[in-house]
């Protein structure tokens, strides 16, 4: 019976250092497994960032319209525009930036000045449209004062570059959505050096925060006439 005693005790003494391993092993796995779940969630996070950076949530929407008011003279660029993969995309000043790149002659680093709410495309030319973001009143024009710029009238030179974008079934918040169409409205200054003339090399980039830019370039046809709309492939 003494003997039993000891067995038994032995035995019960197994079982404990054995559910302890077991449960030790247990907690440990558990641990493996939650770091294996969090490095890949992290790894996931990670590409879809990395992914969102590398690729542009815009993309064209149509082709270019370039506006003339002298024969060879271009005063206007419209970029039409919609999104790409995704619901929306931020357009308001602080989250972006267009950059302008005319010939040798021009390059500004940024030249936007937001959305225009007011605005409806559907139901305005382009010339409208163009008349009421320049004129005293109107976006671009407050814009250009707002930077401080002497404006008494058209944009008197490079400086008063601007665009401003116009959104067809505009919803009124700061951002282009997947239902939305936009127009990046580009009215180049009056000065000789700030339009872009035949031949010119036209590089602009749109770039939207934590994004890559979406990148348009194209060279100004060699034949344009006055006061008059050009397309552009």
């Amino acid at each position: 019976m003494r003997r039993s005693g000891r067995k038994g005790i032995v035995g019960i003494e197994a079982a404990i250092v054995m559910i302890a391993f077991v449960i030790v092993a247990s907690a440990f796995a558990f641990m493996v497994v939650n770091m294996g779940l969090t490095s890949t969630q992290r790894s996931k996070e990670a590409i879809q960032q990395g992914l969102k950076e590398a690729s542009c949530p815009l993309t064209l929407d149509g082709s270019l319209l370039l506006r003339s008011e002298e024969e060879n003279n271009i005063s206007a660029i419209i970029i039409p525009l919609k999104t790409l993969g995704v619901k929306y995309v931020p357009m308001w000043t602080n989250e972006t930036v267009v950059s302008i790149k005319i010939g040798t002659r021009v390059a500004i680093a940024n030249i936007y000045a937001g959305i225009n709410h007011t605005i409806d495309p559907t139901v305005m030319t382009f010339d409208d449209i163009l008349t009421n973001v320049t004129s005293e009143g109107g976006h671009l024009y407050g814009w250009w004062t707002d930077l401080d710029l002497n404006v008494s009238g058209p944009p008197p030179d490079v400086n008063c570059t601007g665009a401003v974008l116009i959104v067809e079934n505009d919803n009124g918040d700061d951002s282009l959505d997947f239902f939305e169409k936009g127009y990046l409205i580009i009215v180049l200054g009056t000065g000789d050096s700030a339009r872009a003339i035949p031949r010119d090399n036209v590089l602009i980039e749109i770039r939207p925060e934590k994004s890559a830019p979406l990148t348009i370039e194209f060279v100004v046809p060699e034949a344009i006439p006055a006061d008059a709309y050009v397309t552009v492939e």
